[in-house]
């Protein structure tokens, strides 16, 4: 199986033999996210390893927060959720999408 990095842009690469993964460019394999309500009463994904920076923020307003009933954590958590386990798909299927088997250049 053959990824084409540059056409796909994709950043981490999996030996397909040995199922070693190994990052390009300097990307990070894994991050910690966590879900945090700021000072401001908005809803923060942000990775651990960097408070300052927040990755998404969702503020709901004072209507809607009422409506919540206090749930607007559950709410944020279900919508980040949503968000995240859509890009993982599309991410998939464009790694399924460019996989081919290409014949071996020598035979053992």
């Amino acid at each position: 199986m053959v990824f084409d990095f540059e056409k796909d842009n994709l950043e981490v690469e999996i030996d397909a033999e040995t199922g070693k993964r190994s990052t390009r460019r300097g990307f990070a394999q894994e991050t910690i996210l966590e879900l945090v309500e700021n000072e401001k009463g908005q809803i923060v994904l942000r990775d651990s390893a960097d408070a300052e920076d927040p990755l998404v923020t969702i503020a709901f307003s004072d209507k809607v927060k009422e409506m919540l009933e206090g749930e607007g954590q559950f709410i944020g958590h279900k919508m980040i959720h949503a968000a995240i386990q859509a890009v993982m798909q599309k991410q998939v299927s464009q790694w399924h999408a460019n996989v081919y088997d290409e014949e071996p250049k020598h035979y053992s």
